[in-house]
């Protein structure tokens, strides 16, 4: 399925089991019925426990935490060092790769903007640099033979005929 058509899938993924809402209402009276006759749901709490909670709680905030300091050995601190250097040469030193369209092979090109559902306007937002665009498409000049090779593999000549 493409983006452009996911507005008009129906199908949510959610099913609900036949007679689900028919049945709905006596299925709770008759959990609530079940629970009426139950009246042990087997918790008890211990008596006078909400009493002494209070004073339960205070009483160990009140304690002070043992403060534990954490032990690194010199060589943690030493690995530590290393490893930020090394990263920071890495990504200071390493080459950038710059792409191009020049470097792209052209059947490649070629093939991907077939395949592709492009139309016109999305064609033309791709072209930024107008100086390429007049250099290299509009002042090229196309050979008579390449002119007839397109004609006769591309262009339908009875469409020619009818216009």
């Amino acid at each position: 399925m493409t983006l452009k058509d996911l507005h008009n899938d129906k199908n949510t993924g959610f099913k609900i089991p036949k007679d689900y809402f028919t049945n709905l209402e006596d299925t709770i009276l008759s959990e609530a019925k079940l629970q009426e006759k139950i009246p042990n749901h087997g918790f008890k709490i211990p008596d006078n426990y909400f009493d002494g909670l209070e004073d339960q709680i205070l009483t160990k905030l009140d304690a002070k935490p043992k403060v534990r300091t954490l032990n690194i050995k010199p060589w943690a601190y030493a690995a530590s060092i290393a490893a930020c250097l090394a990263l920071m040469f890495t990504l200071t030193f390493s080459k950038e790769q710059t792409h191009s369209i020049s470097s792209i092979n052209n059947d490649s090109l070629e093939s991907f903007i077939l395949n592709e559902e492009f139309n016109t306007s999305e064609m033309a937002t791709l072209i930024t640099d107008s100086d390429v665009f007049e250099n290299d498409i509009l002042n090229s000049t196309l050979s008579d033979a390449s002119i007839d090779y397109y004609i006769e593999s591309e262009v339908d000549l009875e469409d020619l005929l009818d216009n």
